[in-house]
């Protein structure tokens, strides 16, 4: 398929070319047998092939090769030669001058256009003498084969053009699918990034606090405790690492809707909290789009992280709204922190580009008061 469209309208139609020279050589063989003149078909014969071995390659590649200039350098005498023989062969200068303006460039075209003129006139001429007549049919013949030249040459330089465009076409084709494809790669390593982020590496995390609490825990039972949860995370841990391989969406959504999941959510970070986050539902919830229950699900996973490590906070809040669109809100009475001093890392930045991918916009309101993290989405 490549071929073939990048090759010219003028190369794909050659054949048309061939058998024309063919009907004319053959109609010119059956007229000099008919008038008698059979002497003029070893000149004939000559010219076929020659024009098989030369002129048929140098149609085929037009102004591109050498070759046309020796094909029309045998071509030329052989064509007069057999005008000489008898008129009737005239015929054949329709090959030639077709042949003369497609495989020449326009320059050299028109000389030997010229000098097959000046040559027939000069066969006229030895045969019937000089009369005005060899005049006007010699000018009327340069105005007619230099139009037709000139056509024959528009339509070669429009076909390579066009061959030149569906080229360039294909080329630009392939560097976009190229670059199609380098950037479905990055968005999948910055999805898989993400998703690692706001799953695994808390999970090992939290998995990491509860072993470290098991040990500083002087008494067996609350180290058991702290040990059963560790177990607990680290096997939500193994389904999320299953989920993420095998492209599902998370297990906490998978038999379950955003507000069950959310209180899940809650009630496992809140055991690591002073009090217990406390989880609101305004409105009638309703399922959404699967790519919309993880963004908010996974922006109050990161969000409760956060406040977790980093807040101090006596209370914590997360509400959703149902409403037009959907709002999620994880409020914190901590110590706050400056939103625009935070660079690299895939917290706050993952939260932004997870909620803009599905049409949603993420708000950070942070200060000494405490901090409110808000992802509204548009509705469905």
């Amino acid at each position: 398929m490549a071929d073939l469209a990048g090759r010219d309208e003028w190369r794909r139609h050659t054949g048309v070319w061939h058998a024309g020279f063919g009907l004319l050589a053959a109609v010119t063989g059956a007229l000099l047998v008919t008038q008698g003149r059979p002497i003029g078909l070893p000149l004939l014969a000559a010219l076929g092939v020659w024009y098989a071995a030369v002129g048929a390659r140098a149609v085929r590649d037009g102004e591109q090769g050498a070759a046309g200039l020796l094909y029309v350098a045998g071509a030329l005498p052989l064509t007069l030669a057999l005008f000489a023989v008898h008129p009737v062969c005239a015929v054949l200068l329709f090959c030639l001058y077709s042949h003369i303006w497609a495989v020449l460039p326009p320059r050299r075209a028109l000389v030997a256009t010229v000098l097959a003129l000046v040559g027939t006139a000069a066969v006229t001429v030895v045969s019937g003498g000089l009369t005005a007549e060899v005049f006007v049919t010699a000018a009327a013949g340069l105005f007619i084969a230099a139009g037709l030249g000139l056509w024959i040459t528009r339509i070669i330089q429009q076909s390579q053009e066009r061959a030149g465009l569906v080229a360039d076409l294909t080329r630009t084709r392939a560097a976009l699918a190229d670059m199609s494809r380098r950037a479905g790669a990055l968005a999948e390593r910055e999805r898989l990034a993400r998703d690692i982020h706001d799953t695994l590496a808390q999970g090992f995390t939290s998995v990491l606090l509860l072993l470290e609490a098991a040990e500083a825990e002087p008494e067996p039972e609350s180290a058991r405790r702290h040990l059963t949860r560790a177990r607990h995370t680290a096997k939500e841990n193994l389904d999320e690492a299953r989920a993420l391989i095998a492209a599902l969406a998370p297990p906490a959504l998978r038999d379950a809707t955003l507000p069950d999941a959310l209180r899940v959510l809650v009630g496992r970070v809140g055991a690591d909290l002073p009090a217990p986050p406390a989880l609101a539902v305004t409105g009638t919830p309703r399922p959404l789009p699967a790519d919309q229950e993880v963004a908010l699900l996974r922006v109050a996973q990161e969000a409760l992280t956060n406040v977790r490590r980093h807040a101090a906070a006596a209370t914590v809040g997360v509400e959703l709204e149902y409403a037009d669109g959907v709002v999620l809100r994880v409020t914190d009475d901590g110590r706050g922190f400056d939103p625009a001093a935070l660079t690299g890392g895939f917290g706050l930045s993952g939260m932004r580009e997870r909620v803009a991918q599905v049409g949603g916009v993420l708000a950070v309101r942070s200060g000494p008061d405490g901090t409110t993290v808000t992802a509204e989405l548009v509705a469905p």
